[in-house]
């Protein structure tokens, strides 16, 4: 049954990484998220700034060391867009947003457990 799990969770980061590097770069290709992060009154060139930490994060979840650290940045990452999307009366968004946070918190919790403690490596 462990073996199980590994697998689901490897898969589940898979999944995730693939999508958060897809959309990351995509905020670097397509001039619609300048216009989008524009309308919901955000500075100028701030989606590149979002789009770089979701490569980055989206990357970060291939590497089991770091991949529950990556999963709590898209996380956060996440809230933002998720409140992006409830003040602008954006609610069609929310469920979608939810979704990848919860996948994303069930990789932090499935790779946290295996990060080392001070504690545990002296």
């Amino acid at each position: 049954m462990r073996m199980v799990g590994r697998i689901a969770l490897w898969l589940c980061q898979a999944f995730l990484a693939a999508m958060f590097v897809y959309v990351g770069t995509a905020k670097f290709a397509n001039p619609v998220w300048a216009r989008m992060f524009s309308r919901w009154g955000y500075p100028d060139h701030f989606y590149l700034v979002i789009g770089a930490i979701e490569v980055a994060a989206g990357v970060g979840l291939l590497v089991p060391r770091i991949a529950g650290l990556s999963a709590l940045t898209l996380v956060v990452v996440m809230a933002g867009a998720g409140m992006t999307h409830l003040v602008n009366g954006e609610p069609q968004r929310l469920a979608q947003n939810a979704v990848l946070s919860a996948l994303l918190a069930i990789v932090a919790y499935g790779r946290w457990r295996g990060v080392p403690t001070p504690k545990a490596m002296a």
